[in-house]
């Protein structure tokens, strides 16, 4: 079964089982293009990207696809945008990573004048990073949502502040644990909320568990540390090892990597770490675990994001499979 075709099968699964959405990564493949195939799966659920890409693309791009996406799927459709770090985005893309933040606001004010300027409305884009002249092509007015939500990926305080300012919600990174998305993300982004005159519901978030379910729950667990212990090499993660008194672990974790030792970096990831971060064990284990995540204030939902490193793409998809089936209709 190819890619687009595992999609449309898994997401329609997640329909039937009542979920309340489904979201695409961008890791190896276009998040857009298997959105567009989850979107043709399902009929209700709404249907995410966990994230897009923005800097490789344009924002006019970015613009036309998201509304071409919002357009097939009757409304359903969220855009999820993140930067990436700058080993990923300039090595793998070859993007300068400049001034993230500040850049995303602009990319995501563009993306919206280029809308209204397909609405028909007399709209140029003049920002810091982005110029846009010619938002749109003469003719008629096109058809579509007013704009389609925009949601930033954030993990630091000057990227949540900066979505509290300018997103319709925010995206936790798999890495962010409760603790921290209470403590550090929370307050950034009501501090732009403030700072932008919004309403204190106007940036919701939309947090992301790494879940790993199994009859074996100490395979279950080590999936997810495997999982982790890969987030954690990034430096740019380092704030969060330090909230969970765990940042010594770093500098080893990123040795282990480059020998592709897993099992050394599974085993750098204690109990308490992995419980704090992850829901893992075995099914009948999983949904009591998922409760930690109700005391985040302004919590809009979960994303169940099954572990991948280290996994082959049959395992992660019995993962996705196996979730499903414990989460259905939670």
């Amino acid at each position: 079964m190819g890619p687009s075709r595992t999609w449309q099968t898994s997401r329609g699964s997640a329909e039937k089982a009542g979920f309340e959405s489904v979201w695409t990564a961008e890791l190896t493949r276009s998040s857009l293009v298997q959105a567009a195939a989850a979107i043709c799966a399902t009929r209700r659920i709404r249907v995410g990207t966990a994230v897009t890409l923005a800097f490789p693309r344009s924002p006019t791009i970015a613009a036309m696809e998201a509304w071409d996406l919002d357009e097939l799927s009757g409304g359903r459709f969220l855009l999820g945008l993140g930067t990436q770090v700058k080993r990923v985005l300039e090595g793998r893309f070859s993007v300068p990573f400049e001034h993230p933040a500040p850049k995303l606001a602009d990319y995501a004010l563009a993306v919206r004048d280029v809308w209204a300027a397909n609405r028909g409305e007399d709209v140029r884009h003049e920002g810091r990073f982005y110029e846009i002249t010619m938002p749109t092509f003469h003719g008629p007015a096109q058809p579509g949502r007013p704009d389609v939500p925009i949601l930033f990926a954030a993990v630091g305080p000057l990227m949540a502040r900066t979505a509290g300012t300018v997103a319709d919600g925010l995206i936790g990174h798999p890495l962010a644990s409760p603790r921290y998305i209470s403590e550090v993300v929370v307050p950034a982004v009501s501090e732009g909320l403030v700072a932008a005159g919004r309403e204190t519901d106007a940036c919701p978030i939309t947090a992301t568990a790494i879940v790993s379910v199994g009859e074996n729950a100490d395979a279950a667990g080590r999936a997810a540390r495997l999982q982790i212990a890969f987030y954690a090499t990034t430096r740019t993660y380092l704030p969060i090892l330090q909230l969970h008194d765990r940042a010594s672990i770093q500098g080893e974790l990123r040795r282990a990597f480059v020998r592709r030792d897993h099992d050394r970096m599974a085993d750098l990831i204690d109990d308490d770490f992995l419980d704090a971060v992850a829901i893992s064990g075995r099914p009948d284990e999983l949904r009591d675990r998922l409760s930690a995540w109700s005391s985040v204030p302004g919590l809009a939902r979960v994303i169940l994001a099954a572990p991948w490193y280290g996994m082959s793409p049959g395992a992660e998809r019995r993962s996705i499979e196996q979730i499903a089936g414990v989460f259905a209709a939670a």
